[in-house]
C-alpha cells in the first residue's frame, strides 16, 4: 500500500513540474499586419469576408511545419496580433490579384507587410441609384490579363461585408467565353427590384456591392466599395 501511495505522490509532483513549465512558456509576442494595395491607382483592393482570399505563413526553425493562414478584411487589409516573433515566409493564397512570389518576413514585435499588386479586375465608373426601390448599377471593366471575366453581379445584404458569399439577394450577368478580354468602355448595368424581393424589407436599410469574378485558378472577387440605401415605404 505504501509503495501505491509512493507512485501516486511521485506522478502528481511529475504532473506538477510539467504543468509550471507549460505555465512559464511566453506567449505570442508578435504580430503581422497590412493592406493589399493596387500597383497602378494605390487603392485598396477589397475582399470577401468569407472564402475570401487568405495569407499563409511558414515559420522557419521546424521541421514539417504547418502553415497558418489568416483572411483578409473586406476593406483590403488584415492583421494577425498572435504571432510567435520569427522569420517567415508569406505567400497569398486564393487571391482575386495575379500572383507574387514568395516573401521572406522577419517578423518582430507588431511588423507591417503592404502587399503591392495588380487585381484580376478593376470595377470602374462604378455607380449605384435607387429610385422606386430599384437598385441600379453601372459600371465598366478593365481586366489586367489575358483570361476570361466570368461573371458580374450586384449584391444586396443587411452589412458593408455584402459580396457574393455574404448576400440576401444578387443580380448576375455571365460573360464566359470567348468573351476576352473585356471591351473597357463598355457599360454593363445591373438591377435589383427590391420591391419584388422577400428577403429586402421596406424601411429597413441594406448595402449592394458590385463584384466581378476573372478565370483564375482559385479566383476570388474584385468589389467596388458598398453603398448604403433605405428601402422607401411604397403605397399599395
Amino acid at each position: 500500500m505504501n509503495k501505491i501511495k509512493y507512485i501516486i505522490i511521485l506522478l502528481a509532483s511529475v504532473g506538477s513540474l510539467v504543468s509550471c513549465e507549460l505555465d512559464n512558456i511566453d506567449g505570442p509576442d508578435a504580430g503581422l499586419y497590412g493592406s493589399i494595395i493596387d500597383d497602378v491607382s494605390g487603392a485598396l483592393i477589397e475582399q470577401d469576408i468569407i472564402r475570401g482570399g487568405e495569407l499563409e505563413l511558414r515559420e522557419f526553425g521546424y521541421d514539417n511545419v504547418s502553415p497558418q493562414t489568416m483572411n483578409y478584411l473586406v476593406d483590403g487589409t488584415y492583421r494577425d496580433s498572435k504571432l510567435f516573433g520569427n522569420t517567415y515566409k508569406v505567400f497569398p493564397l486564393k487571391t482575386n490579384f495575379h500572383a507574387i512570389d514568395t516573401m521572406v518576413v522577419n517578423i518582430s514585435g507588431q511588423t507591417k507587410l503592404d502587399l503591392v499588386v495588380s487585381p484580376y479586375v478593376r470595377i470602374k465608373n462604378a455607380e449605384i441609384t435607387m429610385t422606386d426601390n430599384i437598385i441600379t448599377a453601372t459600371f465598366s471593366l478593365e481586366q489586367t490579363g489575358d483570361g476570361n471575366v466570368v461573371k458580374v453581379g450586384l449584391y444586396a445584404g443587411a452589412d458593408a461585408n455584402v459580396g457574393e458569399p455574404v448576400r440576401l439577394v444578387k443580380k448576375e450577368q455571365n460573360i464566359g467565353v470567348p468573351v476576352a478580354p473585356v471591351n473597357p468602355i463598355e457599360t454593363y448595368t445591373l438591377s435589383i427590384d427590391a420591391g419584388k424581393e422577400q428577403d429586402l424589407k421596406e424601411e429597413n436599410t441594406y448595402f449592394f456591392r458590385i463584384g466581378a469574378l476573372y478565370d483564375a485558378p482559385n479566383a476570388r472577387f474584385n468589389y467596388a466599395p458598398a453603398v448604403e440605401f433605405m428601402l422607401e415605404i411604397t403605397e399599395d
